[in-house]
């Protein structure tokens, strides 16, 4: 098991649904059952909004056959994307994380929902999909093996099929002396292990954040064939962008 591997399975052990949404309420210790029900309501109003954008700008009256949402958790928004396609696949690092998940998808009582394991090579996902998901993921992933994954899931898009994914690109919220000390952090584990032995706190893992070059991303789904794009921005304590795209359904000359 690899430092990220351990790190989300420590959330998904110990903090599953704060490390989705992180505030308080969410915390394992104050969840309760308004908490769920507020929990996965945020995920069934952002699907909402989703779906919404993609009938009025790419594909009225829109039912996947086959969908993915990578970086699945919990299901916060595997489950309403369920409810809107015939069957899909929620993808996760953390074994922990899918635990979870199947164990939502029965009290909703969702019967099309499949979850797997996780990793840079999408090795235990098969076939194409009409629609590929994530939401604040990618914000975690080191950009290089995040564009790798990237391609991956654009080469699993079917010819004509959507994809929505959500990126962070830019940060005007934190001070340069924050941004420094956090990248240390992020980058040489070791100091931060030694600030939690400071303080007492062995066992705190750091969640990583990484920012995205925008037009790198534009040119992947360029190079394969995603023809039509537009972006909606997002703030999630650094400035964000969600990328609504469509493959060709045909090569066009």
């Amino acid at each position: 098991m690899d430092k990220i591997e351990k790190k989300w399975e420590y959330f998904g052990e110990t903090n599953p649904y704060f490390a989705v949404l992180t505030f308080d309420k969410f915390k394992s210790e104050n969840i309760n059952d308004d908490a769920l029900e507020g929990f996965f309501q945020t995920g069934e109003e952002y699907v909402e909004r989703v779906w919404q954008e993609i009938e009025e700008n790419f594909q009225p009256q829109f039912k996947p056959r086959s969908a993915i949402d990578f970086g699945c958790g919990v299901g916060r928004i595997t489950l309403p994307i369920a409810r809107r396609s015939e069957a899909v696949v929620g993808v996760d690092i953390s074994e922990n994380m899918l635990k979870e998940a199947r164990q939502n998808s029965g009290k909703f009582d969702l019967k099309n929902v499949s979850f797997v394991k996780g990793d840079n090579d999408l090795t235990k996902v098969s076939g194409e999909f009409d629609f590929i998901h994530s939401f604040i993921v990618f914000q975690h992933i080191e950009p290089k093996i995040g564009e790798a994954i990237v391609k991956k899931l654009v080469g699993i898009l079917s010819a004509g099929g959507i994809g929505v994914l959500h990126f962070t690109y830019f940060n005007n919220q934190n001070s340069l002396a924050q941004k420094i000390r956090f990248r240390i952090y992020r980058d040489y584990s070791w100091t931060y292990k030694l600030r939690n032995f400071v303080r007492g706190r062995k066992k705190d893992f750091l969640i990583p954040m990484y920012l995205y070059d925008i037009n790198r991303l534009l040119l992947i789904l360029q190079e394969n064939d995603c023809h039509k794009c537009q972006i909606r921005f997002s703030q999630h304590g650094a400035e964000g962008a969600l990328l609504f795209f469509q493959k060709k359904k045909e090569t066009l000359y």
